[in-house]
Parts: C-alpha cells; structure tokens; sequence
C-alpha cells in the first residue's frame, strides 16, 4: 500500500501570522519542486463496461481540478485477455450521482468474482503506474425493519437494515441509505464505510437510521462489500478534506492502491433493497 502526502498545509499558519502584524518586510519561502504523479481512478463492476478517469497530480498551490491526461495507452488484463480502452467521453448515469470517465471500452465486465484483474496504464511522457485488484461477491442483505416511536405525537420510525457478516474474513463495508423513490434523487441520509469489527456473536451487522420516516416514505438501503485497498482510500480521503480546512491539523495522507501513481483500482459489488413504509 502506498501513502502520498498533500503537500505544505503548515504554510497557512504562516500566512495567518503576517496577515496579523503591522510589518512591511517580504519573506522568501523556498519550495521544493512538485513532482505531478499520474492519477487513476477505477472501478469495476459486474455487466457494466470498463471506464476509467486517467488524470495528473498537481502542487497544493495550483487549481484545484487535476487536468485529464490525453494520449494514454490503457489497458485492463483479466484471464489473459486485454481489454484496450480508448480515449473518449464516456459516462455512467446509472449511479446516485452520474460518472464521466475519459477511457473506455465497450466491452463488459465478467461476472467473475474473487479473481484478479490488472490496470496499466503508460502516458506519452513514459510514465507508468499499475495495480491489481479483485470483485468481491456481493454481502446480502437479510431485512429491514420498520420501528415506529412510542410515546410520540407522531407516527415516525427508524429503519435497521440487516446482514449476517462472512465469518472467515475481515470485510470491509460502504453503508448508502436514502430517503426517496429514484436513486440519486432523494435526502442521503447516511453514507459511510466501515468494518465488520461489530458484528454480533451470530455474525450478524445492523444498521439503524434515526427517527425520520413516516408512512408511504421510500427507502432506499445499499450495502457495499469493498477491499481494504478501498477503504483505505475512501477513509484517508475524508482525513485529507477535513485537514484541508484546518491550518493547524496535520498535513492530508492519501493511501493509494496505484503503484507508481495516486488513486484507486477496485471492484464494486452491493446488494440493495427498496422499501415503501406501510
């Protein structure tokens, strides 16, 4: 597993301590040069096509979006068949939120779980990242469960989703649970990844929500079985944008499966049930 540093957040204390004297005096600050890493992002799921988003690093000083990387050769290798993707605008609006990708293939990812699966990708200048990753098989879920509030002026409920945990590994989850009848288009509710650090003795995993259901309300409930690869990534993700915002946290670390680069290569797999309340 590889860690990448986002650069010289300490530089904001700095700035914030001049902003607060009364001194006309410049002050040189001399910055190591940024080395911009080649940056991938993908994911494969079962029945959809293999889409990727190739892209490069850039300084913490610099624009905010990283710049698409044209003219990649791209390549995903499964079972000794390579699958060549192609530059392009592709995009996938089955998702809660649509993804644009700018290399794909028309080709379908197999239905072949617990198998490897290796990106390479090489870009005009020479530079070359890889990583290998397998699809999980989806965790189900067993239930959801209605639990209406005693003692309240109101009909509300809270709903607890339901599933028995693999015993004879370590799993990691992302948890989704909306409010609304079309995915993508209600109130996220919850969002989130974890482990199976609190499965009960029978191996089973609830999740609860709060009370904020009423009758004819559709929810939407989705378990995600991912690596650890990718919950690495997703929860050092979320630790590099909440230290972005404080000048005096530590610097942002990003855990990355992509050897030679930045980024995430995984499969996706989920199990998803919709309810109306009654």
């Amino acid at each position: 597993m590889q860690t990448i540093k986002f650069p010289y957040f300490i530089l904001f204390i700095a700035f914030l301590g001049f902003s607060n004297c009364d001194l006309e005096k410049s002050v040189e600050l001399d910055l190591p040069t940024y080395e911009n890493q080649l940056v991938v992002e993908c994911y494969l799921e079962v029945g959809k096509p293999f889409n990727a988003v190739i892209s490069e690093s850039v300084s913490f000083f610099a624009p905010t979006d990283l710049p698409l990387v044209e003219g990649a050769t791209v390549t995903i290798t499964h079972r000794g068949e390579v699958y060549s993707l192609s530059a392009g605008i592709y995009s996938d609006t089955s998702t809660a939120i649509p993804r644009f990708f700018n290399y794909g293939n028309e080709m379908v990812c197999p239905p072949h779980y617990n198998e490897d699966f290796t990106i390479n990708v090489i870009d005009k200048q020479g530079r070359s990242v890889t990583a290998t990753t397998q699809i999980l098989e989806p965790v189900p879920i067993d239930t959801l469960e209605v639990i209406w509030k005693e003692d309240s002026s109101e009909e509300v409920a809270l709903i607890f989703t339901r599933f028995f945990d693999p015993p004879e590994t370590d799993n990691f989850y992302r948890r989704t649970f909306q409010k609304g009848g079309e995915l993508g288009r209600g109130t996220n509710e919850q969002d989130f990844t974890t482990t199976d650090n609190f499965a009960d003795d029978n191996n089973q995993i609830v999740f609860g929500s709060d009370f904020n259901f009423y009758k004819n309300d559709t929810i939407i409930s989705t378990i995600y079985n991912i690596d650890k690869a990718y919950y690495d990534f997703q929860e050092s993700m979320q630790d590099a944008i909440n230290s972005n915002g404080n000048p005096f946290g530590q610097p942002g670390v990003v855990k990355s499966n992509i050897e030679g680069g930045i980024g995430i290569f995984t499969g996706i797999s989920f199990d998803r049930k919709m309810m109306i309340i009654d």
